[in-house]
């Protein structure tokens, strides 16, 4: 009888641990191994330094709760497996099957913005699945606790397929750290000519739409950029920093026919390309560029491609801090994210400054969020070089997320208002250590956006030209573009232009000028494709052409009457 007991004992504990291993396996190790997988090279980080750690904490938390369980009452241990596996299996169907479109690696200003009738149903789907459940472990006791254990056990079982799978697919770069790789190096970011200077900053994701409600809010706001001229019906030409910032760097449209990373070496091996930065030598320019992320300048190809053409490419051995404590809460939280209802998402929203402070390049770091631009800024001041011009291009997070306060520093409660603020105080800062070191007046200074939103797609393009001083502010409606950005700074060294296409200048206040902008989305007509890094499915499989004449109202009834154009693409960036 001792036995029979003791085996009834052992078979309800196991029962009853695998019933609560698999919502610890889902969010803590398999959730985060199929997140940091299809986006490795986004992480910073190898395989190894999380996935034992989360391993550990599914088994320790399924044994606690295995335990809780095992000394309560039967009727009630009953009812709380009952919802564990509810809780487990409407995860799966969320992550199968409801999270449509949806952001996981936190690139939203808004963060997760749920449609709210949709998260009434989303939220029903929960709770008939959480109910149903409960009322079968009360009404089909017996059966249900074995229903519940078998089917805890398939859903282990194909979920742990997966994750074989995807250990065997995985690049070697998940695995293991690049001894010595080339890479754009952050130790002369504070550093500026004491001759000439041609710099282009570029805040992320500011449409010139967002103007509106933070000068409402701070009318001061643009009053540093008295000696600029605003360009107020700028066209980015491309939706994304990707392909945008290429596209800006380069001068090259995006060849839709070929793949991201061989249009990537095609833009930056051409002739026009060549010449351009051939051009900036001949005029004993240093071309520096910082961002963050070089993939979206060489897509798979090694930055060793930017050299003889970017001067602040390095090859040298990166050493890492990384910051366990922050991984492991990221890749929860972005666990949690992907399979908590949609109501719920908005509360464990990753942005993208989260998991990019995961790991940090211990020396010579480019600083590309806001505050810590600014911080590096306060803390080390700019200083200037004698011995050359400059050519520099530095690529901030803008309101891309509204992370920053109106006086430049962090803050993860931020708005929009005060985020634009905060950028214009940094641009500010910027410019008053440009005056100090009496190099202002002799640059040309261009601040700017890689993109805005999807909608309100054109973009902030001030420009100073060097010499320039004025009392106030000039506005052009000028129907600029940034196809005529490389002949804008061609122009600025002095030299003939026309090569590269049309200046910023030729054109005037009021002229119509026709206009395509590209924003990358998917059709029915054309097939799915993969992300260009192989490891997802692509989120986008063609780019819709909006051709307008005018400005943006022009452009919104374009994109109200549907694109003028759509070209497939061979693989997709995100």
């Amino acid at each position: 009888m001792k036995r029979i007991k003791d085996k009834k004992f052992v078979l309800n504990a196991a029962a009853t641990f695998l019933i609560c291993f698999l919502p610890m396996y889902m969010l803590l190790l398999f959730g985060p191994s199929e997140i940091f997988f299809a986006n490795s090279a986004d992480f910073g980080v190898v395989y190894g330094a999380f996935a034992g750690y989360m391993a550990g904490f599914a088994v320790a938390a399924a044994i606690i709760f295995t335990f809780i369980l095992m000394i309560m009452p039967e009727k009630i241990r009953n009812i709380l497996q009952a919802l564990f596996f509810g809780f487990s299996l409407a995860g799966y169907i969320q992550i199968m099957f409801l999270n449509k479109d949806l952001d996981l690696m936190g690139v939203s200003p808004d963060g997760y913005q749920p449609e709210l009738i949709r998260g009434r149903i989303n939220l029903a789907i929960w709770l008939i699945i959480l109910a149903a459940s409960a009322i079968l472990a009360l009404k089909k006791k017996e059966i249900w606790k074995k229903v519940t254990a078998y089917a805890s056990a398939f859903l282990l079982c194909i979920q742990a397929v997966a994750l074989i799978s995807l250990l065997l697919t995985a690049p070697d770069t998940a695995y293991h750290y690049e001894e010595g790789a080339y890479r754009l190096s952050g130790q002369e970011q504070y550093t500026v000519s004491a001759n000439k200077n041609i710099i282009v900053i570029v805040l992320d994701f500011f449409s010139n739409q967002y103007l509106e409600p933070i000068l409402t809010e701070y009318p001061d706001a643009l009053e540093p950029f008295h000696d600029f001229t605003y360009y107020s019906n700028m066209d980015c030409t491309y939706f994304g920093t990707f392909p945008s910032l290429n596209h800006m760097l380069t001068g090259n449209p995006v060849d839709m026919q070929l793949s991201v990373s061989e249009w990537c070496e095609a833009s930056w091996c051409s002739e026009k390309t060549t010449s351009f930065y051939d051009l900036l030598k001949k005029n004993d320019y240093v071309t520096n560029i910082y961002t963050s992320d070089t993939n979206m300048l060489c897509g798979l190809n090694d930055v060793q491609m930017l050299e003889g053409k970017v001067n602040n490419v390095v090859n040298e051995a990166q050493e890492m801090d990384i910051f366990y404590k922050l991984l492991f809460k990221t890749m929860t939280k972005m666990s949690c994210y992907r399979m908590f209802p949609d109501l719920a998402k908005p509360y464990v929203y990753t942005n993208i400054d989260e998991y990019e402070g995961i790991a940090e390049v211990r020396e010579n770091k480019i600083n590309h969020n806001n505050y810590d631009f600014y911080e590096g800024l306060m803390d080390n001041g700019l200083t200037k070089d004698k011995s050359s011009n400059y050519y520099i291009v530095q690529h901030l997070m803008g309101p891309h997320l509204f992370t920053t306060n109106e006086t430049g520093e962090y803050d993860e409660n931020s708005t929009l208002e005060k985020t634009g603020k905060g950028c214009f105080v940094i641009v500010e800062e910027y410019l008053n250590q440009l005056k100090e070191l009496g190099v202002y007046d002799d640059s040309t200074i261009i601040i700017t956006a890689d993109h805005g939103e999807p909608r309100n797609s054109q973009v902030i393009f001030f420009m100073k030209e060097a010499g320039i001083q004025r009392d106030e502010m000039l506005t052009t409606d000028a129907p600029a573009s940034f196809t005529d950005f490389l002949p804008t700074i061609a122009e600025a060294m002095g030299e003939d232009y026309t090569a590269y296409g049309q200046s910023v200048h030729d054109f005037s206040s009021g002229e119509r000028r026709e206009r395509t902008v590209w924003v990358r989305g998917y059709s029915d007509k054309f097939p799915s494709v993969g992300c260009y890094t192989g490891q997802k499915a692509g989120e986008s499989n063609c780019y819709n052409g909006y051709t307008y004449t005018g400005g943006l109202d022009e452009l919104l009834k374009q994109i109200d009457a549907g694109p003028s154009i759509v070209e497939p693409v061979v693989d997709s960036y995100f």
